[in-house]
């Protein structure tokens, strides 16, 4: 009999084998923040029952550092990211910029 793991590592990721495309956080991340079922989340990604069930187990087996590296990147975003108004403030000093030159 061989045992069939449905996760290889690489570059420090967890992948479904098969569909290196495919983290195996992501598709657990569907199930454990998503409030999809395990059909949907079969269905979404074309898994089988076991390949989800498989990255739900790295998923938990890491979850301390999954949720602490997943925490940092959502900060980064919040810290980086710009409000309407400033974009449209952006946006309309940067065309006064252009029609300053083009009237030269």
């Amino acid at each position: 009999m061989q045992i069939t793991t449905h996760i290889i590592m690489k570059n420090g990721q967890a992948y479904i084998e098969g569909k290196e495309h495919l983290k195996a956080e992501m598709v657990a991340r569907m199930y454990v923040d998503g409030d999809y079922s395990i059909d949907e989340v079969m269905s979404h990604y074309h898994l089988t029952a076991a390949e989800v069930h498989a990255a739900l187990s790295y998923y938990y087996d890491n979850r301390d550092e999954l949720e602490a590296a997943h925490t940092r990147v959502l900060a980064e975003i919040h810290e980086n990211a710009i409000t309407l108004e400033k974009f449209q403030a952006k946006i309309a000093a940067r065309n006064s910029n252009d029609e300053g030159l083009s009237k030269k």
